[in-house]
């Protein structure tokens, strides 16, 4: 209790500088009956549960994808957790980045992957570059494609490829279905 009070005491000291800082900035001019749209609102409709049956390229069994987008901090992040046949196998997060002026997203598996990109919004398409860095520190590309094909269903198609992106190839394809 005594620790959680001290680091409560040292993060306000610290935060008083900087808050009478950016107090300080000039603040830009707006209209009071303007409305600012979510730096996230192309992929706010993602918002939600979703499930697919996945097989996998050949011959294997199909597989229950479970895929949660929870809005947080008014809209200014999505968290998201994904799991297979009940097993997590990432956890992570979109947010607007406004040094690249694009969504970005980072996402983690339980054996410590690291899978981050950007998102790029096309009318009811989204693009995802996404680079995954493997345990072994290896880094491999993909690309992925979501196509909204109305408020509850859309589809999410993996592409790959082996000529540093001249070329993408399709690997698979699944549609999302909402669940309510």
């Amino acid at each position: 209790m005594r620790r959680n009070v001290v680091r409560l005491l040292c993060i306000a000291v610290l935060a008083v500088p900087v808050v009478t800082a950016v107090a300080q900035l000039p603040m830009p001019q707006t209209s009071q009956n303007a409305e600012t749209p979510s730096p996230l609102e192309s992929i706010a409709w993602m918002a939600g549960s979703w499930v697919a049956d996945a097989k996998p390229p050949g011959n294997g069994k199909a597989s229950r994808v479970l895929t949660r987008f929870t809005p947080q901090l008014d809209g200014r992040m999505m968290a998201m957790e994904t799991s297979v046949d009940g097993q997590p196998v990432y956890a992570g997060m979109y947010a607007y980045d406004p040094a690249k002026k694009t969504i970005t997203f980072w996402y983690v598996t339980p054996s410590g992957e690291s899978i981050r990109g950007t998102v790029m919004p096309h009318a009811d398409d989204q693009l995802y570059d996404i680079v995954m860095t493997l345990v072994n520190g290896i880094e491999l590309h993909f690309q992925t494609k979501v196509h909204r094909i109305d408020m509850d269903h859309y589809t999410w198609a993996l592409f790959t490829t082996i000529n540093k992106g001249a070329t993408w190839d399709k690997l698979f394809e699944v549609e999302y279905h909402r669940v309510p």
